[in-house]
């Protein structure tokens, strides 16, 4: 059967550098506004940039004025994504599984891969969405194929020199170099790390929603391990830092993150109970409070959480300064409209929908009434 070529559209630009961001979805518009803060303060534009490139969700794409050097240089100090990637080229695939397959490959082994010229090794990955006849390990073997071809480089799967994505998103195919070997979600340096942690990125993330600038004093009522104080901390070098937890061991750890992550003397960590946050704290206030309650997916879906969050509403209520902000992440939103009537101090001011690990709670933005 004849080899089939299809028409590919270059992604790339003399005066501009495209780049795509991971991240999780609910957030794009963070990650373009922080690249948008990033790329200002170096003296560099960023004309285009859309939030759900291609149709994608949990991706960004930004068109930068700048060399690809000091576009990525930006890239890797992003603090709200996962990975950058530089978007090269992308095609359409036919419906035919096998012609789908034999296109990505004849069609990759044309392409000019800049990163590949002096690559050692090299290795393919492939992030697939839609309905398929084929999986992502098949798009990895003839894409590989193809480079091995082209290159004559050897595939590491390991212990790779450049890593070349090849994502295929219902009939289009797309292909990028990912440049960040680890995300860059996974930045923080731990002594202690629970299994249900909340990632930096999403941490950082809920910290620019409240829209403050320099809050002198941030307070986590669940801090946990404290990845949200943490981040806090890196944001604003001059801000307190407040955790609270009731959980004893938890708090030996975030203790020990603490010290990780050079922040034992802005950092003040209390082990109580919500229910008497006000009382705990005694005469301290937080400028803004930022926090991801438990949310409950193992216990009984029977369980009331109007409560739980009327009695959080209440304690949040007297800790927070009269123009502070609450940053919150709720499960169950239902429960929570009812006691934020019920409780009736608190007006929303945004509220969007994320993805975390499968799940997807709101993120809820609240100032004084």
């Amino acid at each position: 059967m004849p080899s089939a070529t299809a028409s590919v559209t270059s992604l790339r630009s003399a005066e501009r550098t495209p780049l795509l961001f991971t991240t999780n979805m609910g957030l794009e518009d963070v990650v373009i506004e922080e690249y948008r803060e990033r790329a200002a303060a170096a003296g560099l534009t960023v004309p285009t940039a859309d939030d759900a490139p291609l149709d994608l969700r949990s991706y960004a794409r930004v068109e930068v004025t700048a060399a690809p050097d000091r576009a990525l240089a930006l890239a890797r100090s992003m603090r709200s994504v996962h990975h950058v990637l530089a978007p090269l080229y992308t095609f359409m695939l036919p419906d035919d599984a096998e012609a789908a397959l034999r296109t990505i490959r004849t069609t990759v082994e044309t392409l000019e891969v800049e990163a590949m010229a002096n690559a050692g090794t090299f290795r393919v990955t492939t992030v697939r969405r839609g309905d398929h006849d084929f999986t992502s390990i098949d798009v990895q073997r003839e894409a590989g194929a193809a480079l091995e071809a082209h290159y004559g480089t050897a595939v590491d799967l390991e212990d790779y020199d450049v890593e070349v994505r090849v994502d295929v998103h219902d009939d289009r195919c797309l292909v990028s170099v990912q440049h960040t070997h680890e995300a860059l979600s996974r930045r923080q340096a731990r002594l202690f790390q629970p299994r249900a942690a909340l990632k930096p990125n999403v941490a950082y993330a809920l910290l620019r929603l409240a829209h403050l600038e320099g809050p002198g004093v941030v307070l986590d009522p669940f801090c946990g391990s404290g990845t949200i104080l943490w981040e806090a901390g890196a944001l604003w070098p001059e801000a307190q830092l407040l955790g609270n937890d009731w959980n004893e061991e938890t708090l030996a750890g975030a203790r020990e993150n603490a010290e990780a992550q050079a922040l034992t003397d802005r950092v003040t960590l209390f082990e109580s109970d919500v229910w008497t946050l006000a009382e705990t704290l005694g005469d301290r206030r937080a400028d803004l409070i930022v926090t991801n309650p438990p949310f409950g997916v193992r216990l009984a879906s029977s369980m009331d959480f109007r409560p739980f969050y009327r009695r959080v509403l209440q304690q949040f209520d007297e800790v927070l300064s009269p123009t502070g902000r609450v940053v919150m992440l709720v499960l169950r939103q239902s429960p929570f409209n009812q006691a934020l009537r019920e409780v009736d101090a608190f007006d929303v001011r945004h509220v969007r929908v994320v993805e975390i690990g499968g799940l997807y709670p709101r993120v809820f933005v609240l100032g004084h009434t």
